[in-house]
């Protein structure tokens, strides 16, 4: 091999990796990719922790004594979706709905019965693809064993998914609400029941306070005169 050169087009940028045997060797991409050469001399490009940035046009060259070869190469990325199903209320209808979010490209959904269905395919701003289809049910037809089935490049087997139910956030702020409602109520009667309250009709009778007096004695004072002298007697 002469020589081999990689042009490289990604989102309207162009870099070049090229190699020949005089080592005059280039790399503008400045990305990480690299050009290697295997044990046996042969040279590949390498791609680290290859993403999304990195899907474009790749276009080879190689130069031999005995000829050329040129090739251009699509390199996209694919990554497979994450699947769910359940069944949601549309109004008086039932409807089974199969989700394939974050796949790339976008997966295929189909489903095991023949009724009325819509598929719609949203372009996430991340680059990647989320399909949903929704299955109305009849009316007075039993479900059976419904399932949806999802198809994807990153598979090699098609994913079957069984609807499961999902009760509406609504339906369960009414039953906590309830169940918070009857709480209510029987503590309520608990708490009587423990602690009665009698209610009199007539006013307690009026209670008379006596002040309470010391005892006291009354006594008399008697003098005894005493006569000093016979003078005194005869005054």
């Amino acid at each position: 091999m002469i020589y081999t050169i990689w042009k490289i087009k990604l989102d309207g940028i162009t870099c070049q990796i090229s190699s020949s045997n005089d080592n005059q060797n280039l790399n503008t991409c400045n990305d990480g990719k690299a050009m290697l050469n295997t044990s046996r001399g042969e040279s590949y490009l390498q791609i680290p922790e290859f993403s999304k940035r990195d899907e474009g046009i790749y276009q080879c060259e190689s130069v031999y004594k005995a000829g050329s070869y040129a090739s251009n190469i699509d390199v996209s990325l694919i990554a497979p979706p994450s699947v769910s199903a359940w069944l949601e209320w549309e109004g008086s209808r039932q409807v089974a709905v199969c989700l394939a979010e974050g796949g790339k490209p976008a997966a295929s959904i189909c489903w095991s019965e023949k009724w009325n269905s819509t598929s719609t395919t949203t372009l996430n701003l991340d680059g990647f693809n989320t399909v949903e289809s929704r299955l109305v049910l009849p009316e007075g037809i039993a479900m059976g064993n419904l399932t949806c089935a999802v198809i994807h490049p990153s598979w090699e087997e098609v994913h079957m998914v069984t609807p499961g139910v999902v009760i509406p956030w609504r339906l369960v702020i009414i039953s906590m609400g309830t169940i918070s409602f009857i709480m209510a109520i029987l503590g309520g009667l608990y708490f009587t029941r423990k602690h009665p309250c009698r209610i009199s009709p007539e006013a307690p009778p009026s209670q008379d306070y006596v002040e309470e007096v010391e005892p006291y004695a009354i006594y008399t004072q008697s003098v005894n005169l005493i006569y000093n002298s016979s003078a005194d007697m005869l005054t």
